[in-house]
């Protein structure tokens, strides 16, 4: 009897996430245009578990939400419900029942694809490379993760009902999640998860560590925005909502005390600014200039002034206040500090320039002390471009360019011609996009499954509002 329950327990997980996909085929099938709600329930996850573990001071096994299920599946359970979710795009897709949302991104899809194929195909001919490093999250999983969330959404949100109830549940979540980071910063010392106070003695407490919390902040802040300047609140109750939320999100990203995620909400903030009537757009940029830069400068400053690791920071110029990790001595070092680490997977890219080491790939970085903190595993590092280059050389790179470029080209050319409503979503995404360029840059976007699943969606919004919009009219 315990051996047929241990195999329901094992069988339970790959039912849910197969089963009740093609539930919603069937469903689709017959008549019902519900196959968003798979889809909704999976983002809720995302919308609300961050990636908890890295900042404590102490971990318990499966503490991080991302990693529940490795232990006896070896994907993780909510990979399991991806996996479910784009098996029901694929069948849909077959079906013919619901048209997908056009993209221009297919040829770096297929480069992705072959890339991922070579390296299966290579890595499995080796001697010294195991399957579980072809599909390792230090590997490229998560680029694969991030094609099939993006297949998922482009095919079950490409129509108007669906999208606004998607961006409704967005809403929904995000503000509520907001709401208990403003009193948790308030009342109860802000995350745990708190890597500036528990490892760097940086005297802070924070919103959200997690840089993909402030990056739905960001979403949700571009969305209310947009929807008060463009003049979609009416009332004076919808136009109180929309201010409270552009204000809760705008205390979220600041008190995140990420510099990505400023830069990032820098970024969006100047989309929106630009993309607004002229009457709104001085004041938008004289708040920036006069309001938003001094009170990023001075956190910055006071981020870093309280760093026991850096000796209070009382000394040298502003930039070494703000970026003590970056800046020593009057100068900008690439081989300590920070870069050192980028530095280190550079030479190791020179190797193989072109197709890089594999998914497999490490870069050698015990030729440098200031590492000592990667303990060995340096299969990852602090740079999204450059972890693509080490395991996809500069193909890998090109495509990533390629995707950057469609999907900006993209937002340029549709812009203009949709209603407030559709241009309102397709600018968030743009927003999103731009948000999360100096993370993948300077973060660790590859190797976190929650950070490239919204990067999916964030992909996909641009593509949702014209196909949307399209289809309405």
């Amino acid at each position: 009897m315990n051996e047929i329950l241990q195999y329901v327990f094992l069988a339970l997980p790959w039912v849910v996430a197969i089963v009740i996909p093609l539930m919603m085929v069937t469903w689709v099938v017959v008549g019902s245009r519900s196959a968003s709600l798979w889809v909704m329930f999976y983002f809720v996850f995302l919308f609300c578990f961050p990636n908890a573990s890295w900042g404590l001071v102490e971990t318990t096994a499966g503490s991080n939400f991302y990693t529940r299920g490795v232990g006896t599946f070896f994907f993780s359970l909510i990979n399991l419900l991806l996996f479910g979710v784009a098996l029901q795009a694929f069948v849909i897709r077959r079906l013919g029942t619901l048209p997908p949302a056009p993209h221009n991104l297919k040829l770096p899809v297929y480069i992705f694809g072959a890339l991922l194929l070579g390296n299966l195909v290579v890595g499995m001919a080796l001697p010294k490379v195991y399957w579980f490093q072809l599909l390792s999250p230090s590997g490229l999983m998560n680029v694969f993760n991030l094609m099939l969330a993006f297949y998922a959404v482009t095919t079950c949100l490409a129509e108007r009902k669906p999208l606004e109830r998607f961006i409704n549940l967005l809403l929904l979540v995000v503000v509520l999640r907001g709401l208990w980071g403003l009193a948790r910063f308030v009342a109860l010392g802000g995350d745990p998860a708190n890597f500036y106070a528990n490892f760097q003695r940086i005297d802070v407490r924070l919103t959200f560590f997690d840089i993909n919390d402030s990056l739905l902040a960001t979403i949700a802040l571009f969305v209310a925005a947009w929807r008060l300047l463009s003049g979609q609140a009416q009332t004076l109750a919808q136009r109180s909502a929309y201010i409270f939320v552009v204000l809760l999100e705008l205390f979220i990203v600041v008190f995140s005390y990420r510099r990505t995620a400023w830069a990032g909400l820098a970024l969006a903030l100047l989309l929106l600014a630009f993309s607004v009537k002229r009457v709104h757009r001085f004041w938008l940029l004289g708040s920036y200039v006069f309001a938003g830069l001094p009170l990023i400068i001075y956190k910055l400053v006071q981020r870093s002034a309280t760093s026991a690791s850096h000796g209070g920071a009382t000394g040298g110029s502003l930039l070494e206040k703000a970026f003590p990790d970056i800046f020593q001595h009057g100068s900008l070092s690439f081989t300590t500090g920070r870069f050192a680490e980028l530095y280190a997977a550079f030479l190791s890219v020179r190797e193989s320039p072109l197709w890089g080491l594999g998914a497999w790939g490490r870069y050698d970085g015990f030729r440098f002390s200031d590492l000592a903190w990667h303990r060995g595993d340096f299969g990852w590092m602090h740079s999204g471009v450059l972890h693509i280059a080490l395991k996809t050389g500069l193909i890998g790179v090109a495509a990533v360019v390629l995707v950057a470029a469609g999907f900006f080209r993209f937002v340029a050319r549709n812009s203009a011609r949709l209603e407030p409503r559709e241009r309102g979503l397709l600018l968030a995404g743009a927003a999103a996009g731009l948000f999360s360029l100096p993370n993948f840059l300077f973060g660790t976007p590859v190797i976190e499954f929650r950070t490239m699943q919204l990067l999916a969606l964030v992909l996909a919004l641009p593509y949702l509002a014209v196909a949307a919009a399209n289809k309405h009219g």
